[in-house]
């Protein structure tokens, strides 16, 4: 019944456009006649739950360490991210550390991810020594807190040995910085 109803749809516009109905494969579009319509996407917003997070390269320049924030899809269909992860040191008690991670860059693209994708995020851990101790107020910390683009429940990661600045260094720069997401 379902398949006869959309045939008689697909039928009615037809004739109503006086051209041909074609649907386009992979964009979302559908044409009919000269009018072109976006339909829309079923994709959802990549969930903490569904995501599994780590740790990916490490690199570093004067002063900074860059650890790759590597979220992989884990869930049974496509979500997908955009933007900056929300990003904080956090103590053994899960209580946030310091200011969250300050953005850096441009807001990349829509990443779709199926399961078993990933997207990444760099951040920056910058060396607290380099801070005026007075300002820091350098602080064991037992890991980072990650919020994913657009997401609200948190995920950790644990770091050894690390500390963070408690205090404002605002002034001076900032003890973690973090970027858009991308593939």
């Amino acid at each position: 019944m379902r398949k006869f109803v959309a045939a008689v749809a697909a039928g009615a516009a037809l004739l109503s456009t006086g051209g041909t109905a074609v649907a386009t494969p992979g964009t979302g579009q559908q044409v009919t006649g000269q009018r072109v319509t976006q339909q829309r996407a079923e994709t959802t917003t990549c969930r903490s739950a569904d995501l599994d997070v780590r740790f990916g390269r490490v690199s570093g320049t004067a002063g900074t360490t860059y650890r790759e924030v590597v979220l992989t899809n884990r869930g049974p269909v496509a979500c997908v991210l955009r933007g900056f992860p929300g990003v904080s040191y956090v103590d053994a008690a899960g209580n946030q550390v310091g200011a969250a991670a300050v953005r850096v860059g441009e807001r990349g693209p829509l990443l779709t991810l199926p399961h078993g994708a990933a997207a990444t995020s760099d951040v920056g851990f910058a060396a607290v020594d380099n801070f005026d101790p007075a300002d820091c107020l350098k602080t064991p910390v037992w890991g980072i807190r990650v919020y994913p683009p657009d997401e609200t429940a948190p995920l950790h990661l644990p770091l050894v040995d690390a500390y963070g600045c408690a205090g404002d260094v605002g002034e001076f720069g900032a003890h973690l910085t973090v970027a858009s997401v991308r593939s």
